[in-house]
Parts: C-alpha cells; structure tokens; sequence
C-alpha cells in the first residue's frame, strides 16, 4: 500500500422510494467520520438539479479508506441498498487487495502522473 492520499470520486443515484433510507446512511456515517476518523481528510457530497449525487472522500492512504469502510459499516449497508453506483473514479495507487474487493467495470484508477503542490 501507499503512503499518498488518495481520492474516491464516485457518481450515484438514490433509487425511487429510497431516500429516507439514504439520508438516514448518510446520518450515520457523517457523524463518526467527522468526530473520529481523523484519517479521513475531506468528504464532500454534491447533487445536480436533475437528482444525481457526485462525492469525494480524500483518505490519507488505502488503509484509512478500509477503516472508515469498516467504521462505518452500519451506515454503508444502508447507502449500498439506497443507491445505484454509476461511476466511481478512484486517484491514487491502490492494491491488488482493493480491486479485487471493490473493482467493476465502472471503477476507473488512475495514478499519480504529475503534480503541483503548494
């Protein structure tokens, strides 16, 4: 695994007669990862006027984004059953381990190819 952070973009629709059980995800997991999991470093969620959601998570490495995956476990049942993943764009060298786990024909890496940081 690497030691550089690493992005998880993914865009996602809430299934018809889902919504109070996404919201109710999302009330679960924003709290615990806000308070205590500091290895999580941004999560945004975006939505469009036409209902679709973009959000970004920024870990510090792949093993922060398994803990908050583990972490929040409760939560992600309830996201996974309320919505239907149409892209997910992961920046960031991961392991044989992640994609094994988590790769589909719409998860896309891409690693590091250049960089300004300031």
């Amino acid at each position: 695994m690497t030691n550089n952070s690493i992005d998880v973009i993914f865009r996602f629709r809430v299934k018809p007669g889902k919504l109070e059980l996404y919201k109710q995800a999302i009330d679960f997991i924003l709290p615990i990862t806000e308070t205590k999991e500091s290895y999580v470093l941004e999560y945004e969620i975006y939505k469009n006027a036409e209902g679709v959601y973009t959000q970004h998570e920024r870990f510090a490495d792949e093993a922060a984004l398994h803990r908050h995956l583990e972490v929040t476990m409760d939560g992600q049942i309830k996201w996974a059953e309320a919505t239907e993943i149409e892209q997910v764009i992961v920046l960031g060298d991961m392991s044989e381990h992640f994609w094994n786990l988590y790769g589909s024909e719409n998860t896309h890496g891409y690693s590091l190819f250049r960089k300004i940081k300031r």
